[in-house]
């Protein structure tokens, strides 16, 4: 399987994701696609993951366009074999258990096994996800070995998510291209494939309360919603094996929240259910980045 991670100027973040997979998956191939990052500390962790794994900078001639996280997801799978497993992390995310060559053998059936799989997800589910009642409905389905998501109201992340594992060939088979915007690739992947996969035990999260950009800015509002949440670098333990197993194993599968599966390294606090987005659940905050990106916009 190829792993590609989408990176910008959250060098920590990187560091730390970096590690994870040379620890859980070293026999994955691994390529770093960054998007410019001019921050001292990232550009530091890009040299030194660059001694053993392929980076790509955005301003590097690769003969793809790059720029932007759906661009890079693009040119990832542009540059994946015809016939290959990728998946796809981000800088702010991590493996938590070692990934072993069985199981990239059982994706690998999976997608032959299933014409109409698209995407499996490698992250474990939200528990924000799970406020609203209408958004609970998640159930298993024996025959494929995955969990499916039917949300009664929102759709985006039902059949799309930037965060997946994908077959390189299915997606060439259908002509499928990446668009800007989850919402836009959710829609034409419901158009194309069943609704996205989830492993019943997944290897891969978002840290919880990391720092973020949009659009590769940071507004007033973000920054305070980063103060306000104590945002930083929450790293997360590796699984253990019995860890493992008891979401593997038993004929009563158990939704893999990752509140309930995952801990927080070194026993850091961290409010549940965890937040991954400093503005999260905080509208006013939202409209006031919103207002001040379009000033900037305007007087740019």
């Amino acid at each position: 399987m190829h792993v590609f991670v989408f990176s910008y100027n959250r060098g920590p973040f990187l560091e730390n994701c970096i590690q994870s997979i040379e620890t859980c998956a070293p026999h994955c191939r691994l390529t770093v696609i960054d998007d410019g990052s001019d921050d001292p500390e990232t550009r530091r962790v890009l040299a030194d993951v660059a001694t053993r794994h392929q980076v790509i900078d955005k301003t590097a001639e690769t003969g793809h366009k790059l720029g932007g996280l759906y661009a890079n997801m693009q040119a990832a799978y542009e540059m994946a074999g015809d016939d290959e497993l990728i998946c796809f992390l981000q800088d702010d995310t991590q493996m938590v258990r070692h990934l072993s060559e069985a199981d990239i053998q059982a994706l690998r059936e999976s997608f032959e096994q299933q014409p109409d799989l698209g995407f499996i997800s490698p992250a474990f589910v939200r528990g924000f996800s799970l406020r609203k009642p209408a958004n609970r409905d998640f159930r298993f389905d024996q025959e494929r070995g995955f969990w499916f998501w039917y949300p009664g109201k929102r759709s985006t992340g039902t059949w799309f998510s930037a965060l997946l594992i994908a077959n390189t060939a299915r997606l060439r088979q259908v002509g499928w291209d990446f668009e800007v915007g989850e919402s836009v690739n959710n829609r034409k992947a419901a158009e194309l494939f069943c609704r996205m996969a989830r492993m019943r035990a997944p290897f891969s999260m978002w840290l919880p309360n990391g720092r973020a950009y949009r659009g590769k800015q940071k507004s007033l509002a973000l920054r305070f919603g980063e103060w306000s949440r104590r945002c930083g670098l929450y790293p997360l333990e590796i699984m253990t094996a019995a860890e493992v197993d008891a979401l593997q194993a038993g004929q009563s599968p158990k939704l893999p929240v990752a509140e309930d599966c995952l801990k927080v390294r070194g026993n850091l606090r961290v409010k549940k259910p965890w937040a991954y987005d400093p503005m999260q659940g905080a509208g006013w905050l939202k409209v006031l980045d919103r207002i001040e990106r379009k000033l900037r916009g305007l007087f740019s």
